[in-house]
């Protein structure tokens, strides 16, 4: 399918494959999508403020100091914003409609065949086809367009705004920035049954807010703009204003007090200066908000992502009410879009679509459209980069699910570092631009959005696993039934019934080989230390204290559904490794944690004792709340009369008959060393790898950590 980009070089229309369909979103054939003034045409403003963008020292250092300079280099960019960091291929658009084509298996609330208006940014983009969540869709009525429903985000934004300015039937409010915004906030205001005066400093678009149904527009560089608005409110000045404009002056702001009556209310919705006169506001005790986007809901993955709806009785308006209700808007006639659509193109040409938005100030809107190609595969995510690539079968064969930041800058980096014993034949991502984005990086055969693609494919051996955790075990177990070996990346899975489905299919596949990323095993310092170990006297007691740095618990890592929260989802990591030094089975567990309060709002600061069948035993220190400036990692291992530390896999103290320190250039954490013994484990060599026992006990041992810190009872029996 075809879709629009922004990219290091401008906007973009590429050849991409289609989305994948999840429980709770329907595939939508889009028929048209809407290119609106000032959100989407600044992305060329966007673009230079990336480039220019530079990092603030002591983070750059502190990565370095934690992961080493090589690491460090790769994952620049993840510094910046999220959407920043996709900039090389980026979605855009947010505003269109179309054909529900197919539904995921948890959708109750359309039918395969309805028409619907979407809305979001990097959901409802410039492409052929889209996959929306629920509460990101609303049912367009018959009578209304694809044309006219394409504008349904848009005016979301418009509607949003004026019940943010809480007027009332016959109140005044002043429209100010009459844009593809304003104007359409113009006509929902009249329908409302408000009193209507539009501002702005382009007489085009006074006139046209005028014919639109606004009772009275003004110039806003007209001097006597403020005697003219309380002349037609009766002398008491608008009840609110509402800013649609788009400029870095706070002209606009202090221009808005000047509008309001007494007591009135000042609503941003634009992005505009906002350096605001004090005494203006206080003289007249006005209230200022700011309006975000849609309605509530929006930004909230909860009720975005998991369709989780608000109830009706305390939230009225939601983002999808409110687009439900300007459909009935274009529905009855109180909404015409027509005279805001300056041109109409084909997807083919989005580019001259753009570009004649930037061009002329006259323009308001484009619409873009869409002629679809009939004998497209709605069930296949595949998409050919090389199709000519020839496959080396003296190589492990590698399929890549979760092509991100950390999978690229260790596990993809090392294989190419050993492409004469690895080649990476096919990646896939959620998203089906940052598939061909990644595809065409590492020159793949193909791309997928369905990670079923890769495990039904013969030619690949090796599959990698770097999705968000909450799908790790579903996509191991589903690996492992289909004959394929597997490297997952840390944590294996979320609850114990996970780790119970990854046994059943080891058991029923004995001969595929399971790796969880546990590479602090493979490190230099490890192995010596492991070592030294093995010839000396027990027992041996280890300290490993983590100063793992602060994640907001709102962050995906934090939540219990998707992340696992830190202690599985990085916390194994280091019970792994406190158990390969110590062999021997667990037999007593002790955990203390700080409990959640007002200044620690994670369960991520513990402290586990661990004591094992042979007499060794471990504390695990895990904090959030210590200082930036500290290094991450501290290990200490006591045996026999000597000690072992290690500094952030740096250096390594020996105090043995004598002391011995060896310091690396880089930190090496044993990322290369893991795929190194991966590829000696496959193809039969000697290798440092035993069983899958050793992942599977760290896995299941921390997902019974958490289980004891939250209190429950099977555990702590």
């Amino acid at each position: 399918m075809k879709q629009v980009f922004i990219s290091n070089n401008g906007r973009v229309v590429k050849d991409v494959p289609l989305p994948t369909l999840g429980d709770k979103e329907i595939l939508v054939s889009i028929y048209t999508s809407v290119i609106s003034t000032g959100t989407e045409t600044g992305g060329d403003k966007k673009l230079s403020v990336v480039k220019e963008k530079k990092e603030v020292i002591d983070k750059v250092v502190k990565m370095i100091s934690e992961n080493g300079l090589t690491f460090t280099i790769q994952k620049i960019k993840s510094k910046l914003t999220t959407s920043e960091q996709n900039i090389l291929l980026n979605p855009i658009g947010y505003s269109n409609a179309g054909v529900i084509i197919s539904k995921g298996r948890f959708v109750t609330n359309f039918n395969v065949g309805d028409r619907v208006a979407c809305c979001g940014a990097g959901v409802a983009s410039h492409a052929e086809y889209v996959t929306i969540p629920v509460n990101m869709a609303a049912k367009l009525e018959d009578n209304v367009s694809f044309t006219s429903g394409a504008f349904t985000t848009i005016g979301s934004i418009a509607m949003q705004g004026i019940r943010r300015s809480e007027v009332k039937f016959g109140e005044t409010v002043v429209i100010l920035g009459l844009g593809l915004l304003g104007l359409l906030a113009v006509q929902i205001a009249k329908s409302w049954g408000l009193v209507v005066i539009g501002v702005d400093l382009n007489e085009e678009r006074n006139k046209l807010a005028k014919k639109l149904g606004a009772d009275f527009c003004i110039n806003a560089n007209n001097p006597n703009i403020i005697q003219e608005i309380k002349q037609y409110t009766n002398g008491i000045g608008a009840d609110s204003v509402i800013i649609y404009a788009a400029t870095k002056s706070s002209v606009p702001v202090n221009q808005a007090f000047d509008f309001c009556r007494r007591k009135g209310r000042v609503v941003v919705v634009g992005d505009v200066g906002m350096e605001l006169d004090r005494s203006k506001m206080y003289e007249k005790e006005l209230d200022f908000v700011i309006s975000t986007s849609y309605g509530p809901g929006r930004y909230d993955e909860n009720y975005e992502v998991y369709g989780n709806d608000y109830p009706i009785g305390y939230v009225r308006w939601t983002e999808n009410r409110n687009m439900l209700e300007f459909i009935r808007l274009l529905s009855v006639g109180k909404v015409n879009v027509e005279p805001l659509i300056s041109g109409e193109y084909n997807v083919i040409d989005a580019i001259k679509a753009f570009d004649s938005l930037i061009q002329s100030q006259k323009n308001i809107a484009n619409v873009i459209k869409y002629s679809h190609e009939l004998d497209i595969d709605h069930s296949s995510g595949k998409f050919a980069i090389n199709s000519g690539k020839i496959i080396d079968k003296e190589k492990i064969k590698v399929g890549i699910i979760g092509a991100g930041g950390f999978i690229k800058a260790k596990h993809l980096s090392n294989m190419l570092k050993l492409k004469d014993k690895y080649e990476i034949i096919a990646i896939c991502n959620h998203t089906p631009g940052s598939s061909v984005k990644e595809g065409e990086n590492y020159n793949v055969k193909y791309v997928s959005t369905d990670y079923n693609e890769l495990l039904n494919d013969k030619d690949i051996d090796l599959i990698v696993i770097g999705t968000r955790h909450n799908i790790h075990a579903e996509i191991v177990v589903k690996a492992i039934n289909a004959k394929k070996n597997v490297l997952v990346e840390k944590p294996l899975a979320l609850t114990l019934e996970e780790i119970n489905e990854v046994k059943k299919a080891i058991n029923n596949n004995s001969e595929v080989n399971v790796f969880v990323g546990f590479n602090r095993r493979y490190s230099p310092f490890i192995q010596s230390i492991k070592k030294e170990l093995s010839i000396k006297n027990k027992p041996i007691v280890i300290n490993y204290r983590i100063n793992a740095g602060y994640i907001d618990s709102n962050s995906w890592v934090q939540s219990p559904k998707v992340g696992g929260g830190r202690l599985i989802g990085e916390g194994c990591h280091f019970i792994d490794l406190i158990s390969y030094l110590s062999g021997g089975e667990l037999e007593v567990v002790n955990i203390i944690n700080i409990p959640v309060s007002n200044n620690v709002t994670s369960e991520d600061n513990f402290v586990i004792n661990m004591k094992y069948s042979n007499g060794n035993i471990g504390v695990l220190t895990y904090t959030s709340v210590g200082g930036d400036k500290m290094p991450k990692e501290r290990l200490e291992v006591f045996c026999d009369k000597s000690s072992y530390v290690i500094d952030d896999f740096k250096i390594l103290k020996a105090f043995d008959n004598n002391y011995h320190e060896t310091k690396l250039k880089e930190i090496d954490k044993g990322h290369y060393k893991l795929i190194e013994e991966i590829y000696k484990k496959l193809t039969g060599k000697p290798s440092l790898i035993e069983s899958f026992d050793l992942d599977l006990k760290s896995s299941e041992q921390a997902i019974r950590f958490v289980n004891i810190i939250n209190g429950h009872l099977d555990e702590k029996n």
